[in-house]
C-alpha cells in the first residue's frame, strides 16, 4: 500500500493528523460510517452536507490509502464498493467522541441530548465501547462476512 508521507515535513504529531483528517469531508465520512451506518458511495452522496462527487471519491481514496477505511466489492452488486473502518479507523472513536463532547458543551445550537452528554461526561469509556460495538454489529448485518469485513 502506498502511503502519503508529506506529513513528515515536521515532526509534530498534529501534522500527521491534519494530513489525514484536516478537512471537514474526511471527518464527515467517518461520522457517517460510525453514526449513520453509511458504507456505500450513494449513502455518502445522500448526506445532508452535500459533498461533491469528485471530493467524495478523493477523500475515500485518501482514507483508504492511509489505512483508516477498507473497500471491497459489494457482494450484492459487484459493480459497487463497500467501505468499512479498519481497526486504525475505529481507534479514532475516542477522539471523535471527545470532539462531539466539546461541541456539546460549547455550541449553543448543539442537538446532543442530556443522555448523550451524560454518557460523554460521566461514562466516556462506556460510550466509546457502545459506539464501537454498534458499528461492528451494523457492519456484520450489512453484508455477509467477506475479506472487506476483516478489520485491520
Amino acid at each position: 500500500m502506498t502511503q502519503n508521507k508529506t506529513y513528515k515535513m515536521t515532526v509534530c504529531p498534529m501534522t500527521y493528523v491534519l494530513e489525514i483528517l484536516g478537512d471537514k469531508w474526511s471527518f464527515l465520512i467517518i461520522r457517517d460510517m460510525l453514526f449513520r451506518g453509511c458504507c456505500r458511495y450513494k449513502h455518502f452522496i445522500e448526506s445532508e452536507e452535500g459533498v461533491a462527487t469528485n471530493i467524495l471519491a478523493n477523500r475515500l481514496k485518501s482514507l483508504t490509502n492511509h489505512g483508516l477505511i477498507t473497500q471491497c466489492k459489494d457482494p450484492q452488486n459487484g459493480r459497487q464498493k463497500l467501505y468499512h473502518l479498519t481497526d486504525k479507523g475505529l481507534d479514532l472513536i475516542p477522539s471523535i467522541l471527545q470532539l462531539v463532547k466539546w461541541s456539546g458543551h460549547h455550541d449553543p445550537n448543539s442537538i446532543l441530548s442530556e443522555k448523550i452528554m451524560h454518557y460523554l461526561d460521566d461514562r466516556f469509556d462506556e460510550a466509546v465501547a457502545i459506539v464501537r460495538q454498534q458499528y461492528l454489529e451494523a457492519c456484520q448485518q450489512d453484508a455477509p462476512v467477506t475479506d472487506c469485513h476483516r478489520f485491520g
